[in-house]
């Protein structure tokens, strides 16, 4: 069957093309850089890989199946539950990331000696707990279509609004109070540095203290992006349960369109911001970017890790050389 489109509709497409381009990039970048370079081999860019996974389950799975529906204007059946849910499963691991992260910082810099006990167990359990959260609230989803929902009793009606609520008012609320929190606390350490004669004791000091306040600065400009990025697809979302002909989804209005793009967007600035603001991460994607360049293969590129690196049990840091170890705490 041959598809009638028009101008508009084929620039629209082209851009979701583009952007699952960008999203698989950047991400895949994110996690060929954890297992390339030993030096990202700790609890917080642990988290940051696991991230980009989630953001490359956009590109790889919501992005392509939401460009099959834009084109095929599919409103109901099993491939149209598969999407929403698998939809709700991907933006919720990826907000729920950017949650855990940033709790994950706000204890490295306001809780020091909590943070520094933290175990390889303790991110596990972390990363195991944010998958089975956002999975278990996105198969929900399916089981709501058997229902009515011309009914006054449409559980989509308690579902959704629970949904901006745990996926964007509760985490927006929760990233930004962590961020202040965080931001205070590289405030006072920078205006209560201690004087110290030894001069390059003081500028160890002072090199971490601006570390951590760079570490915020990234953490808010993510918070920002995530909060614009996801209000216009919860705002739909919400509005359209109590209201249908507000945002029918077979004529695909504009707004509906744009807070696709939106949410979709937010999974390809993420890995951009990491390369931006993370200089271990930027060097490495230089790096591969070489390699690539040289006509090595990513495989190749992950073969690079040093031969005498060993996991410490029990820690979250792996231990090399003394000149290749780097503090946990860079962002």
């Amino acid at each position: 069957m041959v598809l009638e489109m028009s101008w508009s509709s084929a620039l629209q497409i082209l851009f979701c093309v583009a952007l699952m381009f960008v999203i698989i990039t950047g991400n895949s970048f994110v996690v060929a850089s954890y297992f390339s370079n030993v030096r990202l081999r700790t609890g917080t860019y642990t988290f940051l890989v696991s991230f980009a996974i989630s953001d490359l389950l956009v590109g790889c799975v919501s992005l392509p199946l939401w460009i099959y529906i834009r084109l095929r204007r599919v409103q109901d059946g099993p491939l149209s539950t598969f999407f929403i849910s698998f939809d709700i499963l991907s933006a919720l691991a990826s907000i729920f990331h950017l949650t855990t992260v940033s709790l994950e910082r706000w204890l490295a810099i306001s809780r020091p000696f909590i943070h520094e006990a933290l175990s390889t167990a303790h991110y596990t359990i972390a990363l195991c707990g944010v998958w089975t959260t956002a999975l278990a609230i996105a198969a929900i989803r399916p089981a709501l279509d058997n229902s009515l929902s011309n009914t006054k009793n449409n559980p989509h009606r308690i579902y959704t609004p629970f949904l901006t609520f745990v996926g964007y008012v509760g985490p927006g609320i929760l990233v930004s109070v962590v961020n202040i929190s965080i931001f205070k606390v590289a405030r006072t350490l920078i205006s209560n540095l201690p004087t110290i004669t030894n001069q390059e004791e003081s500028n160890k000091i002072r090199k971490n203290v601006n570390k951590q306040r760079r570490i915020a600065l990234t953490l808010t400009f993510m918070t920002a992006l995530f909060l614009v990025s996801w209000l216009s697809f919860f705002t739909v979302s919400t509005i359209s349960v109590f209201c249908r002909e507000c945002f029918p989804f077979h004529e695909l209005s504009g707004f509906l369109l744009f807070s696709k793009w939106l949410q979709y967007s937010n999974s390809a600035m993420n890995p951009l911001v990491y390369a931006f603001r993370d200089s271990e991460l930027r060097k490495t994607f230089v790096r591969l970017l070489g390699r690539c360049g040289r006509g090595a293969t990513i495989r190749q590129a992950l073969r690079v890790a040093p031969m005498n690196m060993t996991l410490n049990e029990g820690s979250t840091r792996f231990r090399t050389c003394p000149t290749t170890m780097l503090n946990e705490t860079q962002v």
